[in-house]
């Protein structure tokens, strides 16, 4: 899956005294520092000043090309900051560069922990989705449920199809040209999660074109504790449950 790991260089203009600058060696840094600590002062100050808009594109680790300040937000499950934006007009369903949406990547940052920061992503989902963010992606790219699943993020996952994203995605007669988040989950051998998707409805007989389904892939990536859920599951009949025959695989 698309992760964008490299870092940018990108400057931004910044007027000089409309707040105290936190810590970092070029304004871009600044910027990115703001966010992250959720500074929303600081944010709200420089968009003021007229140095940049909500919808700039800023200089951050992880996107060479630089990303909306949304995505910047959601990464770090900066609230203060994800709130400011939104109500200011940011665009919620802005994208970075290489393609990702600010819930994709709060889907992908999340965690499952009972710490602030697994609390604060949690949020930045449900923050993002109430607000109007796309659950779901253009044709044939990863969708958030899709992201949530390949961490493990059970209630991210759950929390996704409560609101109504595609279990199967774009899938279409049995075929899909990236995975599944079912795929996904089994790709990383999460099994909790494998079986939220299943419960929900995933069907694990659709296959990645010309190549794997979900079984398939938990047994190349040596999931084995995964694959007789995933082949009970292939083999349900129309209209049979997961839960009525394989939950106890």
């Amino acid at each position: 899956m698309r992760k964008a790991l490299a870092v940018c260089s990108v400057m931004l203009l910044l007027v000089a005294g409309c707040a105290q600058v936190p810590t970092g060696s070029s304004n871009a840094e600044r910027l990115h520092n703001a966010i992250a600590l959720d500074d929303v002062g600081f944010v709200q100050d420089v968009v003021k000043s007229g140095s940049i808009g909500v919808n700039h594109y800023s200089a951050t680790p992880g996107f060479p090309e630089g990303a909306p300040l949304i995505v910047i937000a959601a990464r770090y499950g900066s609230l203060r900051t994800l709130r400011y934006l939104i109500t200011a007009g940011a665009n919620i369903n802005a994208r970075a560069p290489t393609g990702e949406t600010a819930l994709m990547i709060a889907s992908y940052f999340g965690g499952d922990d009972a710490g602030e920061a697994g609390q604060r992503q949690d949020q930045a989902v449900r923050i993002l989705v109430e607000a109007g963010a796309s659950l779901e992606n253009e044709s044939h790219n990863y969708t958030p449920l899709a992201y949530a699943a390949y961490k493990g993020h059970d209630r991210i996952v759950r929390y996704l199809l409560e609101r109504g994203a595609r279990v199967d995605a774009d899938a279409e007669d049995g075929v899909i040209y990236v995975n599944t988040p079912l795929m996904m989950a089994a790709i990383q051998g999460h099994f909790d999660t494998a079986v939220w998707l299943l419960r929900a409805g995933a069907d694990a007989r659709v296959r990645v074109y010309l190549g794997h389904t979900a079984a398939e892939l938990a047994a190349k990536h040596n999931h084995q504790n995964m694959v007789n859920a995933l082949r009970c599951a292939e083999s349900l009949a129309p209209g049979e449950k997961y839960a009525q025959k394989c939950a106890s695989r």
